[in-house]
């Protein structure tokens, strides 16, 4: 006699498994990546911090100047809620000139790298 069900069964279990095992791996990545980010994060924090105590030091400004400035660059971007974005357009590919998306890093028509955008 021939039990169908049981090969879907088998299957099913079998396409659960190899989901199992992409998730753990998506996750075993995401976490490696987030790990990256806190480092950078941190490296970034002491040299940005080392960088105003220099400053601090060599008499070019106090911290109340400077959280002035850091008040008036986060309103450049029309609100005040500690972030910087700046208002970043389109941009047109150098090599077969359609315009693409604001946060391209290369065209999407023709795999061109985009031109830097600005550091800041």
């Amino acid at each position: 006699m021939y039990y169908g069900w049981v090969g879907g069964y088998l299957n099913a279990s079998r396409d659960a498994s190899n989901s199992a095992t992409q998730a753990e791996s998506a996750a075993r990545r995401a976490e490696n990546a987030t790990a990256r980010l806190e480092d950078q994060l941190q490296r970034q924090a002491l040299i940005i911090r080392s960088l105003l105590e220099m400053c601090s030091k060599k008499g070019l400004f106090d911290t109340d100047e400077f959280r002035e400035l850091v008040t008036e660059i986060d309103l450049s971007d029309g609100r005040l809620d500690g972030r910087y974005k700046p208002m970043a357009g389109p941009r047109n590919c150098p090599n077969c000139g359609k315009v693409n998306g604001k946060t391209a890093m290369t065209c999407m028509y023709c795999q061109a790298m985009l031109p830097d955008r600005e550091l800041m």
